[in-house]
């Protein structure tokens, strides 16, 4: 969904201006004002999917209407070619999977006054799309982050030709009344915080070059989020077939036909760390299916995320070190056991590699009825019917040890909290410490969504732990090392061993 930025819409009032065009705001009901009406506060949130749920009931639902002082207009992407769910179409962007803002009066407290307020959920950037948006030094800097594009709704500006590159008709429409909005131009906009799987110097591509310093950034560490290895049902039947005919099964898990399995956690397969680590990165000597069954001779997608990816950097992490670990700047050879990923260069006949710009479009690849698929999702997908979990290193993500009981919804953070799950990592909160100092226009909507991004008694995510709560929602365990010597301050870091508190 594309946004007109504000100052494209302020200019709707700057007497004289050749783009001046003279609206009314009618604000006798919702869809009016909304159509009327240039928002007079807009609050951009940009990056990761998984704390999506979070986020959506945070600013919707904590209280009545959420940060809204009534129930706000809910606005949604029709999905159009020209959404910014489609940006980088060509390589996997899927319509009607952008972007959601809600519009509405803000409460008071949050904004001084009540005020107009549209509030924008671009989940579909990536981790590093959304925060090297904030981290842009000014609006020129956030426009070379494609996906930066946001809808904003209210009267339209009367856009001269030529004065506003690429400005398309927009479509949207409200989920309260399947109205039309009025969302239709838009241009770059930079983000006010943005959401990480990972912590920003763990990602594996953040640009434009000209960012804020790392010190002007705010980090919020806000909770551990599961990640898993996931294969489509044709992969996961052949693994158990081959594992039952090596012994590493019981008999009693023998596929009945192809595709078609044994669904517990005795008879889920399991491949080793090492061996994906094999196939994600150049280094490794696995590159089709025979590297997991051998004399295999099906070909083998593995569908990866692209760079902007905070679920590709939670993968390089854990299985190739290739954030974790300098390269020497003379050589470029890596240091300390880091390795390159896998990269869609590395195709061949038994390997077609995706870089995959939403994890929509994962799935779509591990949905697939033919082949071998295999790719690294967030636990909170669950699984579908399509595609299945598998062990790693004989450790189940998904279901209870010991049992045939399938974890589901917020249970699957069960295996997470006792440390038994390996693969998880401290997801964040970021954005620029100068916007959120008292007196700033935007502090306490930073400030408070932060803070109830955090805050376990709001909700309850799937395959989210989280750093305070009750039993059942806070991790035992967690990645960090101390800040400095002598110190008992303690630095979270994905690059650090998984520890328990």
């Amino acid at each position: 969904m594309k946004l007109k930025q504000i100052a494209l819409a302020s200019m709707v009032v700057v007497a004289g201006s050749s783009f001046a065009q003279t609206v009314t705001c009618d604000t006798s009901s919702q869809l009016a004002m909304a159509n009327t009406c240039p928002p007079e506060v807009t609050f951009f949130i940009a990056g990761a999917s998984a704390l999506g749920d979070a986020t959506n009931f945070v600013l919707t639902a904590n209280g009545f209407g959420g940060y809204f002082a009534a129930a706000p207009a809910v606005i949604v992407d029709r999905g159009t070619p020209n959404g910014v769910a489609v940006v980088n179409s060509t390589n996997g962007g899927l319509p009607g999977n952008g972007v959601t803002a809600w519009y509405g009066m803000s409460k008071p407290e949050l904004t001084g006054t009540s005020k107009r307020m549209l509030i924008v959920y671009n989940k579909y950037m990536g981790s590093a799309a959304g925060v090297s948006n904030v981290m842009s030094k000014d609006l020129k800097s956030a426009m070379t982050v494609p996906e930066a594009q946001v809808v904003t709704v209210g009267p339209v500006p009367n856009i001269v030709a030529g004065k506003a590159k690429g400005v398309k008709a927009n479509d949207c429409v409200t989920t309260n009344n399947s109205s039309s909005i009025a969302c239709t131009s838009w241009a770059w906009t930079k983000a006010d915080i943005g959401l990480s799987d990972v912590d920003v110097t763990e990602l594996v591509s953040v640009y434009p070059n000209k960012k804020i310093a790392l010190k002007d950034l705010t980090r919020v560490p806000v909770a551990m989020q599961g990640f898993a290895v996931a294969v489509n049902n044709n992969f996961y039947s052949a693994l158990q077939a081959h594992q039952v005919s090596t012994g590493a099964l019981p008999a009693s898990c023998t596929p009945v036909a192809p595709a078609t399995f044994v669904y517990t956690e005795a008879c889920q397969p399991s491949i080793s760390s090492a061996q994906y680590a094999s196939l994600v990165t150049k280094e490794g000597g696995i590159k089709s299916a025979a590297g997991f069954i051998p004399g295999s001779t099906t070909t083998l997608k593995l569908a990866r995320r692209d760079d902007l990816s905070g679920t590709q950097a939670a993968s390089q992490i854990f299985f190739g070190k290739s954030v974790c670990n300098a390269k020497d700047p003379k050589s470029k050879v890596n240091l300390g056991g880091a390795m390159d990923a896998t990269t869609l260069a590395d195709n061949t006949a038994n390997l077609i590699v995706e870089h995959n710009v939403q994890s929509g479009t994962v799935e779509t690849d591990l949905n697939s009825a033919t082949g071998y698929s295999i790719g690294v999702i967030t636990l909170a997908k669950g699984a579908s019917s399509t595609y299945k979990f598998v062990k790693l290193d004989g450790v189940s993500p998904n279901f209870a040890k010991g049992g045939t009981t399938l974890l589901s919804g917020a249970n699957l953070r069960k295996n997470m909290i006792d440390g038994s799950w390996p693969f998880q990592v401290v997801s964040y909160v970021m954005y620029p410490t100068a916007t959120a100092v008292a007196g700033q226009a935007k502090a306490g909507l930073i400030s408070k969504f932060q803070a109830d991004l955090s805050d376990s008694t709001l909700h309850n995510l799937t395959a989210i732990s989280y750093f305070n709560g009750t039993a059942d929602k806070q991790s035992l365990v967690h990645r960090a090392t101390a800040k400095a010597s002598g110190t008992t301050a303690a630095a979270y870091n994905n690059c650090a061993p998984l520890t328990f508190r």
